[in-house]
């Protein structure tokens, strides 16, 4: 199904299938929309609401331009002149290959790109993606979830953990999302960025008198349990029962996104999408931290 208020132009398209979760989506989009506008293409995004990420896009934002959400895409990548995939598990996937780098670009012919992550391209500009990303209008039941919480805060953080033997059995954690290294990788990091290395960080921070004010956001209920027995009125976070990639948690989720940019220090998970774009999204200079490597 194609959701547009208006129609395609004739202008060549660039079709971005965004793969894996929110925040994964939310940079390939990014990406792709620097590449379509200095390419002069029409940006054609693929949302496909799947195990990683169950809401569609209109559950999450306002967004204006043409959405395609079903079998459709197939055809789109069919009758495409090139395609990239940057989805390593997958047969003949082309992870970080250039693209549109030649000298021809493929002009005046549709692209598609299948890609949870940013895209290595000479037209990607990093103030392009910027100013997409900071355009993007939440609906109504994310601001909503935003207005109840206290903010802005001293101190954010966002903790991620869950990745790793303890959560293989979830399907958007398990191991065969991605090829066998990087998902070592990723549980390693997970590992770095463990509840008790950010609250020994936020300690020494109260000791300073920079932390009279704290927002958590995790992918664990034990973590915010942890924070709110040992920071008590410090804390302030979005309470919830479930801990999945349903419509609402994914709005639950975004919400998380645009709390943590609200914060004048924020201490991040290293070798995480939510991370990056909490930061991205965050006013310029704005001081962070990351797991692993900060503290």
């Amino acid at each position: 199904m194609l959701q547009t208020p208006t129609y395609l132009s004739r202008r060549p398209r660039l079709f971005i299938d965004v793969q894996h979760g929110l925040c994964n989506r939310l940079r390939a989009m990014a990406s792709a929309a620097s590449i379509a506008a200095r390419t002069g293409r029409e940006l054609v995004v693929i949302w496909r609401p799947d195990h990683h990420c169950a809401a569609r896009l209109s559950d999450l934002l306002a967004y204006d331009g043409p959405v395609i959400e079903d079998g459709t895409a197939e055809l789109c990548r069919r009758h495409a002149a090139a395609v990239w995939n940057y989805m390593e598990i997958e047969p003949g996937s082309c992870f970080q290959a250039p693209i549109l780098a030649g000298d021809d670009q493929h002009d005046g012919q549709d692209v598609y790109i299948r890609s949870a992550y940013t895209l290595n391209s000479p037209h990607r500009r990093l103030a392009d993606e910027q100013r997409f990303l900071r355009a993007l209008r939440p609906t109504g039941p994310v601001l909503e979830l935003v207005a109840g919480v206290r903010h802005p805060n001293r101190v954010a953080a966002h903790v991620r953990m869950g990745t790793g033997p303890a959560h293989d059995h979830l399907s958007y954690e398990s191991p065969e999302n991605w090829p066998a290294h990087r998902h070592a990788e990723l549980t390693a990091w997970r590992q770095k960025s463990h509840a008790r290395h950010f609250m020994t960080r936020i300690d020494a921070l109260i000791a300073e008198g920079r932390a009279e004010t704290i927002f958590l956001a995790a992918d664990l209920p034990e973590t915010y349990t942890q924070f709110a027995e040992r920071y008590g009125a410090r804390l302030a976070f979005l309470p919830r029962d479930r801990f999945d990639r349903s419509v609402r948690q994914l709005q639950y989720a975004l919400a998380d996104l645009l709390l943590l940019t609200a914060a004048d220090l924020f201490l991040a998970s290293s070798w995480s999408s939510f991370s990056e774009l909490a930061q991205r999204l965050a006013r310029p200079g704005r001081p962070f931290e990351q797991s692993g490597r900060d503290f």
